[in-house]
């Protein structure tokens, strides 16, 4: 008897393996409208391609393919941890050129891309013109001569980040519509009373990559006890100043440690900004 017990649940245990190493390879196109109160009208239907936590992967035609059939994209933003220790340089220079062929891409980086030598790395994005933000920002501007900033700091984990001066890029008004780029959504606890973003992109927690019934993440943390995965608005008191912001975590694509996703998403997000109506603005965009 106690064999056949041991056999169960050795062949149950496989099972769940198997299961949680097909879903951490079950990739999700994300697409969602997001409504931005500040939102130049002339910048209203922008499409913005998300990924975030690579890690070790390839990212697979197909994927790229169904990107392009969901049309117009125009801009790819990368969230960092494109890499971890030991990946090949030309992994990650393929997962590069796969995502530039949809639109122009600019990225910030994350903890594990400092897992070994940045420099290499630095070199390959500059051949392949990525624009990496690195605590700095860039302005994009439409027709009519409306303008956006886009934000990007370092890693707030390894202590990189800067948000001040990426902030202070164009000039530190809260007039102008922010959208920041990050890799952790921690960086939220850098923000002062007076903050002007609007929009916050993040990745890092995975949503905590192995989420148990009952118990929740099997990792706990900081950052995923916080901001485990979704929307966040005015999820830290001190983001209430002159803008409330918008946070997103991202899943993230790849995986982390051991190559098993459960209850958790492996996805790519496309994003529809819109131009929230006046009578709207003091609506918002579902929270988690």
């Amino acid at each position: 008897m106690m064999v056949i017990i041991l056999f169960i649940l050795t062949a149950a245990a496989v099972i769940i393996i198997l299961y949680m190493i097909r879903e951490a390879y079950n990739y999700q196109l994300d697409c969602q409208e997001v409504a931005l109160a500040r939102l130049p009208e002339s910048f209203d239907g922008t499409r913005l391609l998300f990924i975030s936590d690579i890690h070790r992967r390839g990212i697979p035609d197909a994927i790229i393919q169904q990107c392009k059939a969901a049309g117009r994209i125009d801009l790819v933003l990368v969230g960092g941890d494109l890499r971890e220790k030991r990946v090949p340089l030309e992994r990650c220079r393929s997962n590069i050129r796969k995502l530039s062929s949809i639109a122009p891409l600019y990225m910030v980086y994350g903890n594990h891309d400092y897992d070994e030598d940045i420099r290499p790395l630095e070199v390959m994005l500059q051949e392949e013109r990525v624009r990496v933000l690195v605590n700095e920002a860039v302005l994009l501007e439409e027709k009519d001569g409306s303008i956006i900033r886009l934000a990007g700091v370092d890693d707030p984990r390894t202590g990189r980040a800067n948000l001040e001066l990426a902030l202070s890029e164009h000039g530190a008004t809260g007039d102008m519509f922010t959208l920041l780029l990050a890799h952790d959504p921690i960086i939220v606890r850098k923000f002062k009373g007076d903050t002007a973003v609007d929009l916050i992109l993040t990745g890092h927690t995975h949503g905590g990559q192995i989420v148990l019934p009952l118990f929740g993440p099997l990792l706990k943390t900081v950052s995923v006890r916080s901001f485990s995965d979704g929307w966040y608005n005015d999820s830290n008191q001190r983001t209430t100043g002159a803008v409330s912001p918008r946070l997103f975590v991202s899943c993230g694509f790849g995986t982390s440690k051991i190559p098993m996703r459960l209850n958790v998403p492996a996805e790519l997000h496309l994003f529809t900004l819109r131009s929230q109506p006046h009578q709207d603005r003091n609506q918002s965009s579902p929270d988690r």
